[in-house]
């Protein structure tokens, strides 16, 4: 009896199941988040109220936003932030995961009061998220999430126009109990 066609089996298993594992990782599908990035995700969980300044084409409005955090998993959590400003009111939506092949934080922003929408990816430092954002329109800018004490947090949302930095968004948020 010859073992060659068992052995031919098991070496296409092997490449269907290493074929699995990487297509899973090349997916960058959430995966364990350290201690930091879990104590991060577990600090925007809650509500939060603020009022700051928007970006408009004529120059800036004041924004008042009610914010429902919510994880979905160790390393993943929702945002949304209901708003209102002068004659309008809209929903600002952030969705993001930690990813353990990457050691990122990648996600979505949706943004209909300044028509943003894109992609974001970054990492913590110095206990704030730093995101850039790939916004759908092909511009680019900065999603920053800025710890200002255990129940303040600040959302900024930066761009870049003719050379210049332009706040698009920013808002100081504090924790309702």
């Amino acid at each position: 009896m010859t073992l060659s066609p068992l052995f031919s089996f098991v070496k296409r298993c092997n490449a269907a199941i290493w074929a699995g594992l990487c297509v899973a990782l090349w997916c960058g599908t959430p995966g364990y988040a350290g201690p930091t990035e879990v104590s991060f995700l577990q600090a925007l969980e809650g509500r939060w109220s603020g009022q700051g300044r928007a970006a408009t084409a004529d120059g800036e409005t004041p924004v008042v936003c009610n914010v429902h955090g919510q994880l979905r998993g160790a390393a993943r959590i929702t945002l949304r932030a209901d708003c209102e400003t002068q004659g309008q009111s809209g929903v600002i939506a952030v969705s993001l995961y930690f990813s353990d092949m990457t050691q990122q934080f990648h996600g979505e922003l949706s943004s209909p009061l300044n028509y943003i929408s894109g992609g974001l990816n970054g990492r913590l430092a110095r206990g704030d998220l730093f995101l850039r954002l790939s916004a759908d329109d092909g511009s680019e800018g900065r999603l920053l999430l800025v710890a200002e004490g255990p129940s303040r947090v600040r959302l900024l949302v930066t761009t870049v126009v003719n050379g210049a930095n332009i706040t698009v968004f920013d808002l100081p948020l504090a924790r309702l109990a």
